[in-house]
């Protein structure tokens, strides 16, 4: 894989155009992207660096999960929303890049549902100053749910949509 100044370089599959940057190294530094939690295979939409988004936002999760299991949430709440606003910036930007560039159907849609996300983790965000152990365990229910619904339904739509444009 080609490499500029410590980014790893995507091509969209097939396409010449569009780059995908990604910089393992930060992305590293903010949520352990090794296979320390269980990934399912099934979790996979075969398109790498979509694959890598969402297991990157996998091992968030498991990270909020982990340390509210052991009482520590309060310990790892900074790194947990900066590694959200890197996910919110990074890749949620990124995604919306290739829906436009590829005319995708579903595309408003599809934004209107980052920016509630975004919404969301601002206001965990705030309500994390009132009290931390519920904000941790309502935000873990939200991103549970967004990684069930958003990540593995409505990204695979567009996977698919991709595939049938012969993308």
């Amino acid at each position: 894989m080609p490499r500029v100044q410590g980014y790893d370089i995507y091509h969209w599959p097939g396409q010449g155009q569009g780059l995908f940057l990604f910089n393992r190294e930060l992305a590293n530094t903010l949520i352990d992207m090794d296979d320390k939690h269980t990934w399912n295979k099934d979790f996979n939409t075969g398109v790498k660096f979509i694959d890598e988004q969402h297991k990157y936002f996998f091992n968030i999760v498991s990270l909020l999960k982990e340390n509210l299991n052991a009482g520590v949430c309060k310990d790892s709440a900074s790194r947990i929303f900066f590694s959200l606003a890197h996910y919110a910036e990074h890749f949620l930007i990124q995604e919306e890049i290739y829906l436009k560039d590829y005319s995708f159907p579903g595309l408003r849609e599809h934004k209107n549902l980052h920016k509630e996300f975004i919404r969301r983790v601002i206001q965990f965000q705030v309500e994390y100053e009132k009290d931390v152990g519920e904000t941790c365990r309502t935000m873990l229910v939200y991103l549970e749910e967004w990684f069930e619904n958003h990540n593995l339904k409505h990204d695979k739509e567009a996977v698919d949509y991709f595939r049938e444009k012969g993308l």
